[in-house]
């Protein structure tokens, strides 16, 4: 197949340190080129890829950017993969799959994605698909021997609930390192900086060889997020290192840890016990293999392609004629000469 994934203008594909969508983006381009596709990624400036054609913005504008990708999209392309959102809002004849990472998708557009099935009936209102993150297992180094430490990884804000985070390591008197991106000054001021020190210590934005080694080394990873989490990255970041990674049932956490009901939490108090009683937890070999079976790039791209060929194969798509992209390029054809008249 000719496909044309078209990722954000925020981060470029592959990310160096935190860019969920893009390193889904990056791992889904990857294996479609290496199944024999052609893949033309659409990305931010500073983009690397092994697609058969990359294509790096122009502008930071949406409508430049839009009109970037309706000049420089090659002829004959099967399908188009948007984790973006500017192209399938824009309704281009040829089928479009809009992927939201986050949010609900707005929008009317052909095929909405979403990356769990909490997603797609709470806001999807239960019209569209969903396919789950992956993550390439090399990319993550497994130890069965831990350190003595919990880690919180993640971005510094009210949502991600790193302030209960920090109730479990005080109610078990564990270390707890705190890593990630600091999102919320006024939250971090307040809820975080007071009770750092000899056992809570923040390292900062974390990305590469460092990553690996507080994911791999940790005793536990707290996901302590308290808001309608999408899918939770961090989850089977957690369980590809052997790690066992304690969430509470928040969004699609519960969906992606539905083999491991054991990690499930309700309140800090449950996730403390478990931390206390870690005996009981999977064995790290157990993680590992529930992340590479579910939650790897391979199982995601699978996931994908059988998605790609339902909706060729069963027209799934609606080809609009008063467009927003037919109107682009339509302002964008050269016009005629005049002097040939």
């Amino acid at each position: 197949m000719r496909i044309a994934q078209i990722s954000t203008n925020t981060i470029p594909v592959p990310p160096k340190d935190y860019g969920g969508t893009q390193r889904d983006v990056h791992y889904l381009t990857e294996e479609l080129v290496k199944r024999g596709h052609e893949v033309f990624l659409f990305a931010k400036k500073g983009s690397t890829s092994n697609a058969t054609q990359t294509f790096e913005y122009e502008s930071n504008d949406p409508k430049e950017q839009l009109d970037f990708i309706i000049k420089n999209l090659p002829p004959d392309v099967d399908i188009i993969h948007d984790h973006y959102g500017i192209v399938a809002k824009a309704n281009p004849p040829i089928p479009t799959i809009c992927q939201s990472h986050s949010k609900a998708i707005k929008s009317r557009v052909q095929i909405p994605v979403y990356v769990s099935k909490f997603i797609l009936r709470k806001y999807g209102k239960r019209r569209g698909y969903a396919v789950y993150n992956g993550i390439r297992m090399d990319d993550y180094t497994f130890k069965s021997a831990k350190q003595d430490y919990m880690l919180f990884l993640g971005r510094l804000i009210k949502e991600k609930g790193v302030h209960l985070a920090i109730k479990v390591a005080k109610k078990t008197g564990k270390r707890l390192i705190i890593a990630g991106t600091l999102n919320d000054k006024n939250y971090y001021n307040t809820k975080i900086k007071p009770h750092l020190g000899r056992q809570i210590r923040y390292v900062g934005t974390v990305g590469g060889d460092r990553k690996r080694e507080l994911l791999a080394n940790a005793n536990c990873v707290l996901f302590t997020s308290i808001w309608d989490e999408p899918f939770g990255l961090v989850l089977i970041e957690a369980m590809a290192s052997g790690t066992p990674v304690l969430g509470f049932r928040k969004g699609g956490v519960a969906e992606v840890l539905r083999g491991m009901p054991q990690l499930l939490c309700r309140t800090t108090s449950g996730m403390a016990a478990k931390v206390n009683n870690r005996k009981r937890l999977p064995t790290a070999r157990r993680l590992r293999r529930y992340a590479r079976t579910r939650y790897s790039d391979i199982v995601m791209t699978d996931s994908v392609l059988k998605l790609y060929r339902k909706v060729l194969d069963n027209k799934l798509y609606k080809i609009k004629r008063n467009t927003l992209w037919n109107k682009r390029k339509a302002k964008l054809q050269p016009k005629p000469n005049g002097d040939d008249a």
